[in-house]
């Protein structure tokens, strides 16, 4: 695992997302701690494809920025979240445990590396909720680091772990909008720039048009880079949906705010057929 600091630098050039306010005043605070104290930590929520996408695409905006960090017990934890109500955030009520406030805007910590559940899952301590981390090893392994405001950089996950955390979350919790976020990825991956690599795809694999490479290339991308276990996670996930009017896709188009059209209904359906192309060995 990479130490603090140890993050490869991403020098491929990106307008900055619009993240200012109380959302960057947290970041910033959250970033100065975690590298004072020598906590691995990295972004790993909906803020991943609204930085590591052209703003031009349209990606939903969102107030709520996820972190992963390496704790190694429930104590440290403790002392992490006292550490930053000091710093001025606010935790949350109820069960959401993993909830920290400032202001408006909203953080979400997952710790990796407390033991206190089977296998990857941890259970948390007061609510007793369950929340399966497979594939969050390679966070630590894969992230970058990026300028997401002027003057800071912080560690990213790329857009293919991204669309695997999405995929493993909704198979845990089944929340709409995981399939949303996962449904924009599968679609824009691969597309700034002059979009060489999806120009290779197309007429190498049969079937696989420019529109829908992306989400072949993404397939192909998760197939050579993620573990075993969630490869096969991300596989049987896929290959349940077997039509276009499949509950998986039913749940994606409401969520999407246009009216849905017999034509995004079968656009989705294609993307989801090249990104299982993808998966394949």
């Amino acid at each position: 695992m990479k130490p603090p600091g140890s993050f490869m630098k991403n020098t491929w050039k990106n307008p900055l997302p619009k993240i200012e306010g109380d959302l960057a005043e947290a970041l910033t605070l959250l970033h100065n701690y975690f590298e004072q104290k020598g906590i691995p930590f990295a972004l790993i929520g909906a803020l991943v494809p609204a930085i590591l996408l052209s703003p031009e695409i349209g990606m939903r905006e969102t107030r709520d920025a996820d972190h992963v960090i390496k704790l190694a017990s429930w104590a440290e934890w403790e002392t992490v979240i006292a550490d930053l109500v000091q710093l001025g955030f606010i935790r949350s009520r109820g069960e959401q445990e993993h909830r920290l406030h400032y202001r408006i805007a909203e953080i979400d910590l997952i710790p990796y590396g407390i033991t206190s559940g089977p296998d990857e899952v941890l259970v948390w301590r007061k609510s007793g909720n369950e929340m399966n981390l497979t594939g969050f090893s390679e966070v630590f392994e894969h992230a970058v680091l990026i300028e997401i405001v002027k003057g800071l950089r912080l560690p990213v996950i790329p857009l293919w772990l991204f669309a695997v955390l999405k995929i493993l979350a909704y198979l845990d919790r089944k929340f709409p909008r995981d399939l949303r976020d996962l449904v924009y990825v599968l679609e824009y991956y691969e597309s700034l720039g002059n979009g060489a690599r999806r120009f290779e795809v197309v007429g190498a694999v049969g079937g696989v048009t420019y529109e829908i490479a992306g989400a072949q290339l993404l397939g192909a991308d998760i197939r050579d880079k993620v573990s075993s276990k969630a490869l096969s996670m991300v596989r049987g996930f896929v290959a349940q949906i077997i039509n276009e009017y499949h509950h998986v896709i039913n749940t994606a188009l409401r969520e999407e705010p246009s009216l849905v059209s017999d034509r995004r209904r079968t656009f989705v359906y294609q993307l989801i057929q090249a990104f299982q192309l993808g998966l394949r060995d």
